[in-house]
């Protein structure tokens, strides 16, 4: 074989080698998952039963395409333990989170204390739990768990009780009476007594009404006491009835009203609660 076929039989394979397609790129790794997270934020009062928490959840996409949300579950936790009812959860709907944007979302957590698990606790803790569903424009979705939580005080109504109710003054027409009433605070804070309006009912007849302003500060987990002056007006009713409440050593009671109270608490500084309170009492002369 001559010398120059011999150069060429080593050349073509490599020149037909270097004319083959190349090979296919090596599959990219899988993008990384959005990060999201459940911050608390504040905790508001409309009453010593109806406390909502708020919280936000933030989001980051760090993907190439667009994703949306769904919050596919939640849970409370209050003091450890699940209400079966008296929680509601709500949340703003939001657009998609863009490429390498980041979105927060509205998150709140209302409660109804009165149907909560009972705690006679200064303080209650709370806890949310979400379960996110990551929606792509592309592709599989993907999912993950938040959660966050957080501690506020717990505030609750002051009791009224009448210890005793004195004749003063028995006339024909008006009779003056001085009423006992004694607060009890059940609260692990001191709170102001800073208004009321009330009636009082004896034996099933209204008897007298009044109000009272800047009324009594009750020490924590203490009570107070404070006396009212009612005048009984009997111009439009019977003799018989001044007889029968001179005459009395008991008296059933019906002490009904509102008050406005004070706590000092941040969430919910001032509240306005009705009583109604039914006892026996004695009637002193």
């Amino acid at each position: 074989m001559k010398p120059a076929r011999l150069w060429c039989m080593f050349l073509l394979p490599a020149f037909f080698g270097a004319c083959k397609s190349p090979p296919p790129p090596l599959p990219s790794a899988v993008e990384e998952s959005p990060a999201s997270r459940l911050d608390f934020d504040h905790v508001e009062g409309r009453s010593v039963r109806d406390v909502s928490l708020f919280f936000t959840l933030k989001l980051s996409n760090p993907r190439s395409v667009p994703f949306r949300t769904a919050l596919a579950g939640w849970k409370a936790e209050l003091d450890g333990s699940v209400p079966e009812e008296g929680a509601a959860f709500l949340h703003v709907e939001e657009g998609p989170v863009l490429p390498g944007e980041d979105a927060e979302i509205p998150v709140r957590l209302d409660l109804d204390l009165a149907r909560c698990p009972a705690s006679d606790a200064a303080s209650l803790a709370a806890r949310l739990t979400i379960s996110v569903v990551y929606l792509f424009a592309e592709g599989p979705p993907s999912s993950g768990t938040v959660s966050a939580e957080t501690v506020f005080t717990r505030v609750r109504e002051p009791v009224f009780t009448i210890t005793s109710i004195a004749i003063l003054q028995a006339e024909l027409v008006n009779t003056r009476f001085r009423v006992n009433l004694r607060i009890d605070n059940p609260n692990f804070f001191p709170v102001d007594l800073s208004s009321f309006g009330y009636e009082l009912y004896g034996e099933g007849r209204f008897w007298a009404d009044g109000e009272e302003r800047d009324v009594l500060h009750i020490p924590a987990r203490g009570s107070g006491e404070r006396r009212l002056f009612l005048l009984m007006n009997f111009i439009n009713m019977k003799r018989s009835l001044l007889d029968e409440v001179i005459a009395m050593n008991m008296v059933r009671y019906r002490f009904r009203g509102e008050a406005q109270i004070g706590t000092g608490v941040e969430y919910l500084p001032l509240f306005d609660m009705v009583f109604d309170h039914s006892g026996l009492s004695k009637v002193f002369k």
